[in-house]
């Protein structure tokens, strides 16, 4: 993994998407998962723990039927009121299992929900505080643990992890590793996989030469610059499209960045050719938030390209004919961020053409996505003007982002602080609407207009890669952050 620790097995775990893909879908599950089983569409929210759901003529109350004979990882049963405690767990203030730090990662997550209960063993009930069309999504990063586990071991449950997921955790040693073996009484059966081996690697250059020695057989983003010869050597580089892109959020609280007219041309200032040459072509452009082809990318808008005269342009206009300084702070590695030292390097070069010098300050990953949920408001980011981090539109709900309920610390994940009434009006209405094209209209609306008030800056959207060697099969490249690990297997002969 590209993550600097192992992630924490919680609800959900640490180490931004690589933490929800390599342990938090893996060990566990909530009400609904996404369908990363096939690669042709955007993935979407289908059954998971509970089997069905109705929503009431009032668009308000959903009952959910849950799978029935089903145990966590520790032999206690699956029921409604386990459902119940998990969501005590990260809702109820009250609750004596409450955890403050999951509330605070889940806060996003349980935004729409007005109360809950277990009706009886295989019934769970909830009733939003709106209409809101957007709680299957929602309920899918939901992820559950075992009750018991939680009573049993307090702060060691990390230690003892238990959820109802295809993969049960036998061995985690922070910092080093973390081991998975089937669940052998999954909804869906066993698993193929006999284990599965988590190992931190942030260094590119780590996983490359691990690849080649035959250590590992999977390897999130290794050097650009060797995927020919991997490929060359047998393995198999996978790439495909997702909703994903780098981006920089920029501190609307105070100048440059309170005008928009700076934040405009920066956007313009950056070669995005140029940085996908660093990154050898693994990347598309990124014009605006989402990729073509995304549900809420609108074709009609062109979006932001090379222009460094518009950029120079609207930096005069603004009042810096003379350029600007800034303070950025990047992750050296970590989940989605590709190569951030080289990236970043060619940042700040095409910046520096327009006169404005970047201070660039690494912060260690996780330090990073506090920093995003905490905002720029936050007296430990505020003398920051940027923050690098991997983000993506992978669920209507993360466009909430855009609108002035994300803004922290009450909201998820505004990290600049901005806020226009129109698109708040806009996202209201999308979370009331349950025609999915209406939706997405509505959406599209939120994400284009936020960019044009260059909400942030994005520079290329990742193309996922990742390479394994020639005896893993089945892997399907799924559209979305996590991935299906349940079809995998290895061919020995291979």
């Amino acid at each position: 993994m590209t993550a600097a620790n192992v992630p924490i097995p919680d609800t959900p775990p640490t180490e931004g998407g690589e933490g929800s893909r390599f342990v938090g879908t893996q060990i566990y599950e909530g009400l609904t998962r996404l369908n990363t089983n096939q690669a042709e569409q955007f993935c979407t929210p289908v059954p998971g723990m509970a089997e069905s759901w109705t929503l009431g003529d009032d668009q308000l109350t959903w009952t959910f039927k849950l799978r029935q004979g089903q145990q966590f990882h520790d032999g206690t049963p699956f029921n409604a009121d386990a459902v119940k405690f998990g969501f005590d767990r990260v809702i109820d203030k009250n609750f004596a299992y409450f955890d403050p730090t999951l509330a605070s990662a889940n806060l996003q997550r349980v935004a729409g929900i007005g109360s809950y209960e277990a009706v009886d063993n295989s019934t769970f009930r909830i009733v939003t505080n709106r209409p809101y069309a957007f709680l299957l999504w929602d309920l899918q990063g939901m992820l559950l643990p075992s009750p018991t586990a939680v009573k049993t071991y307090g702060k060691d449950y990390v230690q003892h992890a238990a959820g109802t997921g295809p993969f049960r955790m036998t061995k985690y040693v922070d910092g080093q590793t973390m081991e998975l073996e089937p669940n052998e009484g999954y909804w869906q059966g066993k698993p193929k996989l006999d284990k599965l081996v988590l190992l931190p690697m942030p260094e590119p250059a780590a996983r490359l030469a691990s690849l080649q020695a035959g250590d590992i057989d999977w390897a999130e983003v290794p050097p650009p610059d060797a995927v020919s010869q991997l490929k060359d050597a047998g393995f198999q580089a996978m790439t495909g499209p997702y909703p994903h892109a780098i981006t920089y959020q920029l501190n609307f609280y105070k100048p440059p960045f309170n005008d928009v007219r700076v934040r405009q041309a920066i956007n313009y200032a950056v070669d995005r050719d140029a940085t996908l040459a660093v990154i050898n072509g693994l990347g598309l452009p990124a014009h605006q938030y989402v990729p073509p082809g995304h549900p809420y990318n609108d074709p009609a808008w062109e979006g932001y390209s090379y222009d460094p005269v518009r950029a120079r342009a609207l930096l005069t206009e603004a009042g810096y004919p003379g350029g600007l300084k800034l303070r950025m702070a990047y992750p050296p590695g970590g989940s989605g961020n590709m190569w951030p030292g080289p990236m970043n390097e060619r940042l700040k070069a095409d910046l520096q053409n327009l006169g404005v010098d970047v201070e660039l300050v690494p912060i260690e990953w996780n330090n990073i996505i506090s920093g995003y949920r905490a905002g720029f408001q936050s007296p430990d980011w505020s003398g920051y003007d940027m923050i690098h981090i991997s983000l993506g539109l992978s669920t209507p709900v993360s466009v909430r982002s855009f609108t002035t309920s994300g803004i922290p610390p009450q909201g998820c994940c505004n990290t600049p602080g901005y806020s226009n009434p129109t698109l708040d009006a806009a996202y209201a209405q999308s979370e009331h609407t349950f025609d999915v094209d209406q939706q997405n209209a509505l959406l599209r609306q939120v994400t284009v207009g936020a960019m044009k008030d260059a909400f942030a800056l994005v520079t290329v959207h990742d193309l996922n890669l990742r390479v394994l060697s020639k005896q893993v099969r089945n892997f399907v490249q799924p559209q979305a952050w996590t991935v299906d690990l349940y079809n995998v297997y290895m061919e020995k002969n291979a």
